[in-house]
């Protein structure tokens, strides 16, 4: 038979062998002893806690002929079937390999057919999350009304990656990392019925490295059997982890406390030359410390197991400020770890920064060497100002006995600071006055002046204004557009065309705000001006005039231009009639105008 892996060989089979997931396994029990069995699950936790196999021992209890208390027999065919992954009514699917919406639609249309073998049709979907958006959506409907006979069993290691409708369809259970101490109490049973001696050191270096996966820990194990299939040694642990020594550890931590650089950077040294990595160094230092933090400020060593006898009592008198400056500093290495390629030097940097640190003792010394000198700063501080609140005292009594004089004699004296004062005062709120009513004057008469000669030279493009010359300007307005900019786009929303001469062109503006702008600034038109010249081939100028406006200088020139036309034409006809000449005004109109005129009786 070929050789399986002991995370295969050794993967649960009920619910009572599932390592660390204590509260999730007796709900899943009592829910099948009850009959009280949802139709969607969701497993979501980290890797290798367990998920899948739960899911796989779920799928066996709902379909066994002969449950234990809630657990499966493992002896019925049904079971048999199960373990070796040949039941019909069980179908394991992993998602990152069929997330397509046409192998959810397969699932859909297949859930309506009965189990061909157990009471319950099963649908394993490992690694949930990731299906496709498609395919959540094609699930969405099944997963909330399932068949009877089927139950659904998502799994997934990353839960914020699954759509919150897919969530509230299931009952979601997290599954949690599994402590060290069961992962060396799994790892110690398997051992023993292998009939493998071990190391107890090594399984702790393992179940480390693990964080918390029993199948990463079982994976290392399987490794180290690899290497040697008599024994787990220590020793082979640390040099295929890369983790570095207990023992050299401690010294360092030592070295570092005692401010010895030369001790630290020489351990730390061997240490990466036997195969350790200065993450794992790192990370053994701050677990280190923060051990050693627990034992200074719990007196508790119960659980906090060294290797050197000393060391306890070497670490007594150090202050608990040290062990922060050190776990702080190995953080921000670990840190730095991942944005360089040089991983000795974070390492490096840190022992040197740590262990040049002055001892807590030390600091202590200048902290009361400080605090002694403040005092002595406080209490002269504290005499000057009750010299200071004197001198006040008395500057305050002499102030009010001459004001008590000056009001007697008030009527008497004139003073000449404050008569010169109030004449400022006044003269000042006469100019501001007169600024303030020479200003909207001022304003006025500019805008008076602007709206005349804007209202000229609008009067000037329309006594010479044709209908071809601004159906011209119409016709290429589109191709404006085209070729503008998405600013310069704006413009051409605001502006349109409304009456045009052979030179001369008079554009509407919307808002009186851009009119402003543009009789101001020049430039601004320069761009729309080049741009009309190429498409009509001949250049015109632009004459703006408010919105507001163009309707009464409308309405005033063409009754202006009407009295001159029925003038020239009593003049060069002597009986016309007055529809007559009414008439050519209209066309006169149109001529200038286009098809906007509006003829009212």
């Amino acid at each position: 038979m070929a050789y399986q892996a002991l995370y295969r060989k050794w993967r649960p089979r009920t619910f009572d062998s599932v390592v660390g997931q204590d509260d999730i396994t007796d709900t899943l029990k009592n829910a099948i002893k009850r009959g009280t069995i949802s139709h969607a699950f969701l497993f979501a936790g980290p890797r290798g806690t367990g998920k899948t196999s739960c899911a796989k021992i779920l799928a066996k209890a709902l379909n066994c002929s002969n449950l234990q208390d809630g657990e499966p027999c493992n002896k019925c065919a049904n079971c048999l079937a199960a373990d070796k992954g040949a039941m019909a009514d069980i179908m394991e699917i992993d998602a990152a390999s069929n997330n397509g919406v046409d192998e959810i639609r397969d699932i859909r249309d297949k859930v309506k057919y009965a189990p061909t073998q157990g009471k319950y049709k099963v649908y394993i979907i490992d690694e949930v999350h990731m299906l496709s958006m498609g395919a959540f959506n094609a699930l969405l409907k099944t997963l909330e009304e399932p068949p009877e006979h089927v139950v659904f069993i998502l799994a997934t290691t990353e839960l914020q990656k699954v759509p919150a409708t897919i969530i509230s369809r299931t009952q979601r259970y997290n599954f949690k990392r599994i402590t060290q101490v069961d992962l060396e109490k799994r790892m110690k049973y398997i051992l023993e019925q292998e009939k493998i001696n071990y190391d107890e050191k090594a399984l702790a270096v393992i179940a480390q490295v693990a964080d918390g996966g029993m199948r990463d820990a079982l994976s290392i194990l399987d490794q180290l059997l690899s290497f040697d299939k008599n024994k787990v040694e220590y020793d082979a642990a640390l040099e295929i982890t890369g983790f570095a020594d207990k023992e050299k550890i401690e010294q360092i931590l030592l070295a570092i406390l005692n401010n010895d650089t030369t001790e630290a950077l020489s351990l730390a040294q061997t240490e990466l030359e036997n195969g350790a990595s200065s993450k794992n160094i790192l990370d053994e230092l701050i677990e280190m410390a923060t051990n050693a933090l627990m034992v200074v400020k719990t007196k508790d060593n119960s659980q906090k197991n060294f290797l050197n006898d000393d060391f306890i009592k070497k670490i007594q008198d150090v202050n608990s400020n040290r062990y922060f400056q050190v776990i702080a500093s190995a953080n921000t290495a670990l840190n730095d770890l991942r944005y360089t390629n040089q991983q000795q030097i974070p390492l490096e940097v840190f022992l040197v920064e740590c262990a040049g640190k002055q001892n807590s003792k030390v600091d202590s010394e200048n902290v009361l060497a400080s605090s002694e000198s403040q005092r002595n700063a406080n209490t002269d501080l504290t005499s000057e100002l009750e010299a200071l609140k004197k001198q006040v005292s008395n500057l305050t009594k002499k102030v009010s006995s001459l004001s008590k004089k000056q009001t007697q004699n008030s009527d008497k004296i004139f003073h000449l600071d404050s008569a010169v004062s109030d004449r400022i005062d006044e003269n000042k709120s006469k100019n501001s006055k007169a600024k303030t009513a020479s200003k909207p004057r001022k304003t006025i008469r500019s805008r008076k002046k602007a709206n005349e000669q804007n209202r000229k030279q609008v009067y000037h493009v329309l006594e010479n204004a044709t209908k071809d010359d601004l159906v011209a300007i119409k016709n290429v307005w589109p191709d404006l557009q085209s070729v503008l900019g998405v600013s310069q786009r704006a413009l051409l929303d605001v502006l349109e065309p409304v009456a045009a001469s052979s030179d001369q062109v008079v554009m509407k503006c919307k808002y009186t705000l851009w009119f402003e702008k543009a009789s101001e600034d020049g430039n601004l038109l320069i761009v729309l001006t080049d741009e009309i010249a190429k498409f009509t081939k001949h250049s015109y100028e632009i004459v703006l005039v408010p919105d507001e406006d163009w309707s009464t200088v409308r309405t005033e020139f063409l009754q202006k231009h009407g009295k001159e036309l029925l003038n020239k034409q009593k003049q060069s006809d002597s009986g016309p009639e007055q529809h007559e000449s009414s008439n050519q005004v209209v066309e006169k109109a149109k001529e200038l105008f286009g098809d906007t005129v509006n003829v009212k009786d």
